[in-house]
């Protein structure tokens, strides 16, 4: 309808000089603050809000007849159009458009209960004022589809609920990255509010037997609501405002090996262990566990080793490339003797197990 493209923009923010048109008549309260949208875009919007005056009971009624009147003649023209005469069908079109502007005025005539509602709202919601604005009107363009003037109510009586609706499923559609449930959104949103409430009250902070008191929740489901009111970090944002700040992403440890690989690479590093205890000579080994910091000791460079075994530090050298060799074919080896421990491996070892000396 045409209502939905003057009162609701688009799901995001309404661009500049886009205010929701309305029709001018009266004048409306003045404007609650906006939390993030420009002030003048809104400010904008709520002018237009000032134009429209108020309806009757008379007018709603008339109004909403208007409506049922056009959806009548549209329903008609959908199924005998093509069987009626021309002034028939004239007349009937002339109703129809009737039926729609009616319904663009009802609406823009209750665009301000939108607003007193979702300023009431925003006190336990994240969202900005305008997206809840946007919200709402959806809420209301409902109410004004299912309103029925017989009766005898108020409109605005009818369509707070409907408007509420929407602003709290809207909310939970949109406030947050990870949706929650709709009945811990509910619970969550029941919790903020007596939150809020209790905290003026008490001038504190209120313990978790007050708050499900004051929601008539149990312990339990208050609990599970403030669990899930957890905010969402962005691993792309930087920690600090410097330029050179790193990324929360950045900070966080990340495991490249799948399972199996990490089970592969401990068997074959066991292996390694027990064929070079078992193969090789007991110096050589010594040299090996102090070059590579094997089975818990600290490395040593070839000048220390050579001052602890006596020799020089060419002769060190000279052991550990003997010993990486002996070590890779007895790995190489179809099979191991008698007696060995660990799997047989073969092929060559990953990368990471050194098979050549260097300092």
């Amino acid at each position: 309808m045409a209502a939905r493209a003057r009162v609701l923009h688009s799901r995001r923010r309404p661009r500049h000089g886009e205010p929701a048109e309305a029709e001018p008549h009266g004048r409306a309260p003045s404007a609650p603050e906006s939390k993030a949208l420009p002030e003048d875009l809104l400010s904008l919007y709520f002018a237009e809000l000032r134009k429209v005056r108020l309806l009757t009971s008379e007018e709603e009624s008339s109004l909403a007849r208007q409506i049922e009147a056009g959806r009548e003649a549209e329903a008609r023209l959908a199924d005998e159009g093509a069987q009626l005469d021309v002034t028939t069908r004239a007349e009937l079109c002339e109703q129809a458009t009737q039926g729609r502007e009616a319904f663009d005025s009802f609406v823009s005539a209750n665009l301000r209960l939108v607003v007193a509602e979702a300023t009431k709202f925003g006190r336990r919601s994240h969202l900005d004022l305008d997206e809840l604005i946007q919200e709402g009107n959806l809420g209301l363009i409902r109410a004004v589809e299912k309103f029925d003037w017989r009766r005898g109510l108020r409109f605005s009586t009818y369509a707070t609920w409907w408007i509420q609706k929407a602003l709290q499923r809207g909310t939970a559609q949109h406030e947050r990255t990870i949706r929650l449930p709709a009945g811990v959104h509910a619970s969550l949103l029941k919790v903020r509010a007596a939150q809020s409430r209790l905290w003026g009250e008490l001038g504190r902070a209120p313990c978790m037997a007050e708050l499900a008191e004051a929601t008539n929740l149990s312990g339990d489901e208050v609990r599970d609501a403030l669990a899930a009111d957890l905010a969402v970090l962005s691993l792309d944002k930087p920690v600090s405002d410097e330029d050179d700040s790193c990324e929360w992403g950045g900070m966080l440890a990340r495991a490249t090996d799948s399972p199996h690989e990490e089970v592969v690479d401990r068997l074959f590093v066991e292996d390694v262990l027990a064929t070079g205890r078992r193969e090789l000579p007991e110096r050589s080994w010594y040299v090996l566990c102090r070059r590579y910091e094997l089975e818990g000791h600290e490395a040593k460079t070839l000048v220390e080793l050579g001052k602890e075994l006596g020799v020089s530090r060419e002769t060190v050298r000279t052991i550990e490339q003997q010993a990486l060799g002996q070590l890779l074919r007895a790995l190489q080896r179809p099979s191991l003797p008698a007696g060995g421990t660990g799997p047989v491996l073969h092929g060559e070892p990953p990368a990471n197990v050194p098979v050549h000396a260097g300092h």
